[in-house]
């Protein structure tokens, strides 16, 4: 009891390692869920950086645990900056859409998260998930943001993108057939209305 008291005392909570991490960092990483609702309790920020510049849900949207990335969005005494960036300007909706974590993905859209951003490489959460062939990442992303396909459905042929997520999914080739003919059927099919869900 003695350790939770000095927590509400100092900036116990929120020290820092050598690389940045703090307590809620490692928790969140590592999946402790008990230990995340805990130091939410105690003040934990939910803002605060490592050496790269991931906050705590960076590390729960890349890790894949949903509840405790709810937690943090719901339950702690900061406001989680949704579009918080990295330093190579991935928020925690590109660590998540890359791995194919769908529920955190929709968690994140709910939450206001910019599925617009680009990371340093110039590349979306859709451009990610299309590369990783994230299918049902895909589907969610231009259901409910279809202004993200829409661009490339409504462009002349003569305009050149730097890459599409039909570009990044074809990189992989057969593995992501499903995938790449989705993207060809969205983008081809003009009688297909992508409409806000």
């Amino acid at each position: 009891m003695c350790r939770i008291y000095s927590l509400r005392r100092g900036p116990g909570a929120n020290v820092q390692d050598a690389s940045g991490y703090t307590a809620l960092h490692h928790a969140a990483l590592n999946g402790h869920r008990e230990v995340v609702k805990l130091l939410l309790q105690y003040e934990a920020s939910t803002n605060v950086v490592d050496a790269k510049g991931s906050s705590p849900l960076h590390l729960a949207a890349w890790a894949g645990d949903a509840e405790i990335v709810r937690l943090i969005l719901s339950q702690g005494p900061s406001v989680p900056k949704v579009n918080l960036a990295t330093k190579d300007n991935e928020t925690a909706l590109h660590c998540a859409a890359q791995y194919g974590h769908t529920e955190i993905v929709a968690q994140l859209l709910q939450y206001g998260c910019d599925p617009s951003i680009r990371n340093s490489r110039g590349e979306s959460a859709l451009d990610l998930a299309a590369q990783y062939g994230r299918l049902e990442t895909v589907e969610l992303l231009v259901r409910t943001h279809p202004e993200l396909i829409e661009s490339l459905r409504s462009s002349s042929s003569s305009l050149i993108f730097p890459h599409t997520p039909l570009h990044l999914a074809s990189r992989n080739g057969h593995r992501l057939s499903e995938l790449v003919f989705y993207l060809l059927y969205i983008l081809n099919d003009k009688s297909v209305h992508l409409k806000k869900s």
